[in-house]
């Protein structure tokens, strides 16, 4: 009896995987392992297969067992091919079929899917089932939005909708600002060498004015891509999600004051901004409810 999803989370830097049973509950996950430890295509695609493999093994779970394997990953991508596509920030998997490589190596049906969209489903079903819209974003390696109207995720005509991190701004596209890059960016402004957002976040809870400055800073371009978004769907709740929104407490007031100014539906209606507490756990969730949506 096939009673187990497989699931694995593949960012710009890092992967995991977790077991769900059918009923959507979590029987263990892995430890993160770093995609930059590995050299080639072919050894990460041995690394995603070994990380699943200790991991239902050491919960005596046969592949027998298994409904299927869900991965999310970073766009854009084609889900319907199991293709990852041009994408920025995995670029060792760049056009790539991943869903075929990790179906010959496990022998299951596997699917792929954006990863921003499946974190944000996994929040609703989570936290949010009672709102009908909601939008998420996760901010790290790059800007991911994802969308669920009516309890399902909105993936447009051809399954690559919310692709908006890579779409132009005046500086190139907004997740070269908005990303881990972008925030390192800012460092070298304010303090002429790189700081990570976790070392400018501990500064800013110090006090140090120059990191309090650049979270403001960042902040404020954050809000500029959010009242597009905000003016397109008119979202009840944003859900920020990935390790920058770890420092949501020293962002969201400039945020917010960008929001208000050019966001007509935030300025008159109470549309909440939420740092997730659930993060990564919420990103598994929803390849699971994926893979009972799709197998």
């Amino acid at each position: 009896m096939k009673d187990y999803i497989l699931t694995m989370d593949i960012g710009g830097t890092t992967f995991t995987s977790a077991i769900f049973d059918n009923h959507l509950n979590q029987l263990a996950s892995s430890n993160e392992a770093y995609i930059n430890d590995y050299g080639s295509k072919s050894e990460l695609i041995s690394a995603f297969t070994k990380q699943l493999s200790k991991l239902y093994k050491n919960n005596n779970i046969s592949m027998d067992e298994v409904i299927g394997l869900g991965i999310s990953a970073p766009g854009p991508l084609d889900s319907q091919k199991g293709l990852i596509l041009d994408t920025p920030n995995l670029t060792m998997l760049k056009n790539t079929n991943l869903a075929g490589l990790m179906e010959a190596e496990l022998s299951v049906p596997v699917q792929i899917e954006n990863d921003a969209n499946l974190f944000v489903w996994g929040e609703w079903y989570r936290h949010y089932k009672n709102e009908s819209v909601v939008v998420g974003l996760t901010l790290g390696s790059g800007l991911g939005v994802g969308i669920v109207i009516n309890g399902r995720v909105f993936t447009g005509a051809h399954g690559m909708g919310s692709e908006y991190g890579i779409s132009p701004v005046k500086w190139g596209v907004w997740e070269d600002e908005i990303s881990i890059e972008g925030i390192e960016k800012l460092s070298i402004k304010e303090f002429s060498e790189v700081k990570s957002p976790k070392e400018l976040f501990q500064m800013a809870k110090a006090g140090d004015e120059k990191a309090q400055k650049i979270w403001q800073e960042f902040g404020h371009k954050l809000g500029l891509v959010s009242s597009h978004l905000v003016n397109l769907m008119d979202p009840a709740v944003i859900i920020l999600g990935g390790g920058i929104s770890r420092a949501f407490p020293y962002f969201t007031g400039s945020m917010e004051a960008v929001l208000s100014e050019y966001s007509p539906s935030f300025l008159y209606h109470s549309i909440k901004i939420k740092a997730s507490k659930d993060q990564l756990n919420s990103t598994h969730l929803g390849v699971a409810l994926f893979i009972k949506q799709k197998i």
